[in-house]
């Protein structure tokens, strides 16, 4: 399934475009749109944009190398962005439990199966996009389980993608910067 079309509430179409810095004429209504407009707006996203500097809840395994990452996005643009031909990933859910997924530039399997992706932002504050963005892009075991932490995280607006969704959004995230 794609993401392009996915519609984006007001709200988060709003915050997207504080946080990222966009143009009053890139605000996006849809995740298709948030992608077309990084990719004229900002510049192709680094390694060192991924990794981080310590211990995260988004652990990659890549090639026996252990790299921490700043949210469940970054692990999945991980094959692409830092070269490896497949990565491990374990990351733990702010709900609890875990979800792990083996990851190459064009394929995604996850555990366990259902698994969701909640893409957010912090509803006010400035910062960096891994404080204002990253906190709220996770994997969970389930819907219910994103369905709950979403209720509990009132500083947040966030949507649940499927673990295809997510991934052909970082997959487009990954390869559409100049």
């Amino acid at each position: 399934m794609s993401y392009e079309r996915i519609e984006l509430p007001a709200e988060m179409a709003e915050r997207l475009a504080q946080v990222l810095d966009l143009p009053e004429d890139a605000r996006p209504r849809t995740l298709g749109d948030l992608v077309e407009a990084l990719s004229r707006e900002t510049p192709r996203i680094r390694p060192e944009d991924l990794v981080a500097d310590g211990q995260t809840r988004h652990e990659v395994d890549a090639g026996g190398k252990r790299l921490y990452v700043h949210c469940f996005m970054d692990a999945l643009m991980a094959p692409t962005v830092l070269g490896y031909e497949s990565v491990s990933v374990r990351s733990d859910s702010p709900s609890g439990g875990q979800v792990t997924a083996h990851v190459t530039g064009r394929t995604v399997e996850v555990w366990p199966e259902g698994a969701v992706v909640s893409f957010g932002a912090a509803r006010s504050g400035k910062g960096p996009v891994q404080a204002l963005l990253c906190p709220y892009i996770n994997a969970f075991p389930s819907r219910q389980d994103y369905e709950r932490w979403a209720r509990e995280t009132p500083e947040a607006v966030t949507i649940a993608l499927s673990l295809e969704e997510a991934f052909a959004l970082a997959r487009g995230l990954a390869a559409t910067r100049p």
